[in-house]
């Protein structure tokens, strides 16, 4: 049990360390896209994604890891196609 609660600290703690780190590189995004919603969004799927590939390798899967990674990322094109949608108050 104690094993799973590490587990869950540690996983969360780097998609958190993503997303602080979203907030830095939303500084250097263009202007039009600093509205707080990119560089923490961004941030957070890739620390989910890197968390994700240390999961994997923690259980000693590499196929794993890297497609899971690899799931984490692509979904990450759903982030400007949402956006667009939601700018055009087609939801």
């Amino acid at each position: 049990m104690v094993d799973y609660i590490i587990f869950g600290i540690i996983d969360n703690a780097v998609m958190l360390a993503g997303a602080l780190l979203g907030v830095s590189i939303e500084n250097h995004l263009p202007a039009k896209l600093q509205n707080g919603f990119y560089g923490v969004t961004i941030g957070a799927g890739l620390g989910n994604a890197f968390s994700d590939f240390l999961g994997g390798l923690g259980a000693l899967n590499l196929p794993l890891a890297i497609g899971t990674a690899s799931g984490c990322i692509i979904a990450l094109v759903l982030i400007p196609i949402y956006n667009s949608i939601r700018n055009k108050k087609i939801i």
